[in-house]
């Protein structure tokens, strides 16, 4: 499917019986934006290091991280960064996961160096930005499990939609329901703009509630 938007997803994801707070995850762009994403989620998350534990080991998950074949479908990574005072990536970490294949990254936390990613084009949705260093303060430890954003749970392989109006989680498991209304959806609103561009003057009135009488609602 060609053409497809957020607003589309949403409700191709309230038909399934979900109401938002289930699926949307507000979080924006903010470096690298230059049209809608989407992918399977390659999940990670991180923690706060306290100071009795070793900061390197605990930190070089990254390594386990950064192989290709985690890469094969061109994933979105999301990161669950349990903080909001550090920066949890920069451009370095934006650089690997775009030459590994990544579409995207998104996360609850702060991203720092956005020039630098915007350069990139390497699409970067976060909470906000900020220049402060996570070494020996944040650890990234985790990947491919559970994670929360927002009060939404995201899976490894669940798949993600995000663009300027936000992000929306599909579950696995409702794929193929999704994208039967999703096809459904786009044609009935791309005939409503055809019909919208083409009725005149005092026919628009009828015509169009025909349109809403016949096919429902946009």
């Amino acid at each position: 499917m060609n053409d497809i938007y957020l607003g589309a997803v949403y409700d191709a994801m309230r038909l399934i019986g979900y109401n938002d707070g289930q699926f949307y995850i507000n979080i924006k762009p903010k470096a690298g934006y230059k049209g809608i994403i989407s992918g399977p989620a390659l999940t990670t998350c991180g923690r706060l290091v306290s100071k009795n534990e070793n900061y390197q080991s605990l930190d070089n998950i990254r390594l386990d991280i950064y192989k290709k074949d985690l890469f094969e479908e061109k994933p979105i990574v999301l990161l669950q960064a349990n903080d909001d005072y550090c920066a949890h990536s920069g451009d370095i970490t934006s650089s690997i996961y775009q030459a590994l294949g990544a579409k995207g990254f998104i996360t609850d936390g702060n991203v720092r160096d956005i020039e630098k990613i915007e350069e990139m084009s390497f699409p970067v949705f976060c909470e906000s930005v900020n220049p402060i260093d996570a070494l020996d303060y944040w650890a990234l430890t985790e990947y491919n499990k559970p994670i929360v954003i927002k009060n939404v749970e995201i899976r490894p392989g669940d798949f993600i939609y995000a663009s300027q109006d936000g992000v929306i989680r599909v579950k696995r498991a409702d794929n193929a329901i999704f994208l039967k209304n999703l096809a459904n959806i786009l044609k009935k609103e791309n005939d409503a703009r055809t019909l919208i561009q083409n009725i005149k003057g005092e026919d628009f009135t009828d015509e169009f509630n025909k349109f809403v009488t016949t096919h429902g609602r946009w």
